[in-house]
């Protein structure tokens, strides 16, 4: 049994995990011999010093920095109609907290196996202030997705669902497993083939079309890339259709432009007033706190948008993986100076 916002979370999580393999990371799928992990009822779980924890998206980054054990990735995705709040931060932190310490002598056991783990919530929509300001403080990482343009066809696609197409209504929890749902959606965006989820989904009497919708809208879209602002904070990068890692790698730097709706980072003969398609590389949302550090009445002026850009956007470090999908990258995009300098000269004059 499972209400609709559980199964579109589960969605949510699937497609993001299928897109961090560009950004080096490798899908946790069984236990295997990983003495830090152990099969539960409902799936993987994560043991800690504690307790164990059932976490669904487990994600290894493939490369272990020096002097740090291999990173491990516990990621969560939330899909609700209202605002994330405090309460899903604090289980991640406790979460967090617990795992970290798993290696601390039990029983007389020392661990063999250690990892340096990372929390990241992903949301369909924004976080409550006291939840982002909690999750800044404990070092977990918030990433919404409401404003991300090229990302938006899959949030989209997910939000369409609901109880009918499960022969349910807006009252019954729905009878579905949803760990061999899960299975089932993460064969079929690692294979490619919509036939594993479609036929899955018939076979329990539903509705199959919206979830060929959203399989499309999730292999249209073939890639995304984290970066960090400023070595601060997370972002996550939705490529435009026209993108090409080349571009970048030719040359690294760029501009950011707002349009009152999106983010966006452009080419650096790309004019913000005037954005053709093809100028474009990434769209992003940027975290909440971010904007409303800089931002009065929701509103960004044009001195305190260039000032954002100037103090937090001026580098924006990614890892992707090369073209022959063997070796990974890493690139440090730079904010055309030369170009902030001419806005801030236009606008000092118009202020005049």
């Amino acid at each position: 049994m499972a209400t609709i916002y559980a199964i579109k979370g589960l969605l949510l999580e699937e497609v993001l995990l299928n897109l961090l393999k560009e950004s080096g990371y490798s899908i946790v799928n069984d236990v295997n011999n990983d003495a830090t992990l152990k099969q539960g009822h409902s799936g993987i779980e994560v043991k800690g010093r504690g307790w164990n924890h059932q976490i669904d998206a487990i994600a290894d980054f493939i490369m272990t920095p020096p002097f740090s054990y291999p990173v491990r990735l516990l990621l969560e995705a939330k899909f609700y109609s209202s605002k994330v709040g405090i309460d899903i931060i604090r289980n991640a932190v406790g979460v967090l907290k617990d795992v970290d310490e798993y290696w601390v002598t039990n029983n007389n056991e020392i661990s063999k196996q250690r990892f340096h783990y990372q929390y990241a919530v992903f949301s369909s929509s924004s976080f409550t202030n006291p939840a982002q300001r909690y999750a800044f403080a404990q070092d977990i990482y918030l990433i919404k997705l409401e404003n991300n343009k090229y990302f938006l066809p899959i949030v989209n696609s997910i939000r369409n669902l609901e109880y009918q197409d499960f022969n349910g209504t807006s009252n019954d929890n729905i009878i579905i497993n949803l760990s061999e749902l899960r299975t089932k959606v993460r064969e079929s965006l690692k294979h490619q083939s919509q036939s594993i989820l479609s036929t899955y989904i018939t076979s329990k009497g539903f509705s199959s079309n919206k979830f060929n919708t959203l399989y499309e809208a999730s292999t249209t879209l073939n890639s995304s890339f984290l970066g960090m602002l400023g070595q601060r904070f997370p972002v996550f990068l939705t490529p435009s259709p026209t993108f090409d890692i080349i571009d970048l790698i030719n040359n690294p730097t760029i501009r950011i432009c707002w349009d009152d709706d999106y983010w966006y980072i452009v080419k650096n003969n790309a004019n913000c007033r005037l954005l053709e398609e093809d100028d474009i590389l990434f769209s992003f949302d940027l975290p909440d706190e971010l904007f409303n550090l800089y931002a009065d009445n929701n509103m960004l002026t044009q001195h305190k948008a260039l000032n954002l850009k100037e103090e937090l956007m001026s580098t924006i470090q990614i890892i992707f993986k090369n073209a022959d999908q063997s070796i990974m990258s890493s690139l440090e995009l730079k904010l055309d100076n030369q170009w902030l300098e001419n806005i801030r000269e236009h606008i000092n004059t118009e202020d005049r």
